[in-house]
C-alpha cells in the first residue's frame, strides 16, 4: 500500500496494521515532498546521521527506510539525484541512528490534498490511460 512516509510522518497506524495483513508499505514522499521545501533533509538529526556516514540527508533517510523493511521509491527526474539516490547499500545505521530518527515521527504530512480536490484530480483520469 502506498502512502506518505517519511521521518516526520511516520504512519505507525497503517505500519501494524498492513504487518498484519502481510501487505507491503510503499513510501511516497519518502523525502517529505516539494511542499515539505526540504524540512526533512535540513532536519538537525538526519544531518548529523548523514554527515557521521559521509552520505547526504536523502541517503540517510533512505537508508532508514530500507532497514525499516519498507518499498521506498524516491523522485526525481534529475540524474545526479537518481544516483545518489542509488547510493545507499554501502552503509548501514546503527540501532541507535535508528531510533534517533524514529524519535522525529510527528505525524506532519505534507499532502493535504481535500477530498474534494482528489476527485476533482483523480476523476479527470481514465483507468485505462
Amino acid at each position: 500500500m502506498q502512502i506518505e512516509c517519511h521521518p516526520y510522518a511516520q504512519r505507525r497506524h497503517w505500519q501494524e496494521r498492513l504487518a498484519q495483513e502481510g501487505i507491503q508499505l510503499e513510501c511516497w514522499f519518502p523525502l517529505g515532498g516539494r511542499d515539505s521545501k526540504g524540512a526533512i533533509l535540513q532536519d538537525p538529526v538526519i544531518t548529523r546521521i548523514a554527515k557521521a556516514h559521509g552520505k547526504s540527508a536523502a541517503q540517510a533517510i533512505i537508508r532508514w527506510h530500507m532497514q525499516e523493511g519498507f518499498s521506498v521509491i524516491p523522485g526525481s527526474s534529475n540524474p545526479a539525484h537518481i544516483r545518489e539516490n542509488n547510493d545507499v547499500l554501502d552503509f548501514a545505521l546503527s540501532n541507535a541512528e535508528m531510533v534517533a530518527i524514529r524519535a522525529l515521527d510527528k505525524e506532519k504530512r505534507y499532502f493535504n490534498m481535500s477530498l474534494e480536490d482528489q476527485r476533482k484530480w483523480f476523476g479527470q483520469w481514465n483507468p485505462t490511460d
